[in-house]
């Protein structure tokens, strides 16, 4: 008896929850802003004197490109061109210009972002090298974004960069919207990599209002092993300050 009254109040309790949340329907459209590149620097110290590192991140048609900057002050400033990609939780920068190191890593560590390299990169104390993002130079744009709200739960997703409509579902995770898609990427050698998943978490403006707010976005993408098996995804999250707003479109 007293398990089928918990059950009751378990579904009660559901049921409360559950009235008035209000499922979209329809078009929904705004904007997000992304960045066009990133600026990071950082002091290190040198054999005693006093250096500088700045490294610039870009997204552009013609790919993920980099430049690498180091100034000293009795040397002539070193400035290198190169790639960069996303891995599994960290991004690295590749450089083919015949100099050493040729492959740097940024890994995230705090608000900071340790820079480093296979050998080993740091400061004369040992201490790490910690590169900042400049807010001030680094750029953002800002890219139009569309989802629509089909029957059986189902969605579609439009956004900058891709030339086709995206299929994924969405589903309530507490008072939050949450809507997934899978996107396929392919690489320079027009072999498809495994797919990426973008999940969108979005809420209701207050008042009963018709728009959606956009407040996070995750992703996670599925990386290889050597065997060809799959381990852990690695993950990216942004959460917006200044949250884009969705219109019904």
């Amino acid at each position: 008896m007293p398990a089928q009254v918990n059950s009751v109040l378990l579904c009660i309790l559901f049921f409360l929850c559950s009235c008035g949340q209000k499922d979209p329907a329809g078009s929904f459209k705004g904007e997000i802003k992304d960045w066009v590149y990133e600026v990071y620097e950082a002091p290190l110290i040198v054999q005693g004197n006093k250096c500088r590192i700045e490294v610039v991140l870009r997204q552009v048609p013609e790919g993920f490109l980099c430049q690498l900057t180091f100034q000293h002050p009795k040397m002539k400033e070193v400035v290198r061109t190169g790639k960069w990609k996303v891995e599994d939780g960290y991004r690295s920068i590749f450089f083919e210009d015949g100099k050493s190191p040729s492959e740097y890593f940024i890994v995230k560590s705090g608000a900071r972002f340790a820079f480093q390299t296979k050998d080993g990169l740091s400061n004369d104390d040992g201490s790490p090298i910690l590169l900042m993002r400049n807010e001030g130079k680094s750029r953002k744009a800002s890219y139009p974004f569309k989802i629509i709200f089909l029957e059986e739960n189902k969605v579609q997703v439009e956004t900058a960069g891709q030339e086709q409509i995206f299929s994924g579902t969405w589903k309530w995770g507490g008072d939050k919207i949450t809507v997934s898609v899978h996107f396929e990427k392919t690489n320079e050698l027009g072999k498809v990599e495994p797919n990426e998943t973008y999940k969108y978490f979005l809420s209701w403006e207050k008042d009963d209002g018709n728009n959606l707010y956009l407040d996070k976005m995750l992703i996670t993408r599925p990386f290889l092993n050597e065997d060809g098996t799959r381990r852990q995804s690695w993950m990216s999250s942004l959460i917006f300050s200044d949250r884009p707003v969705l219109k019904p479109n």
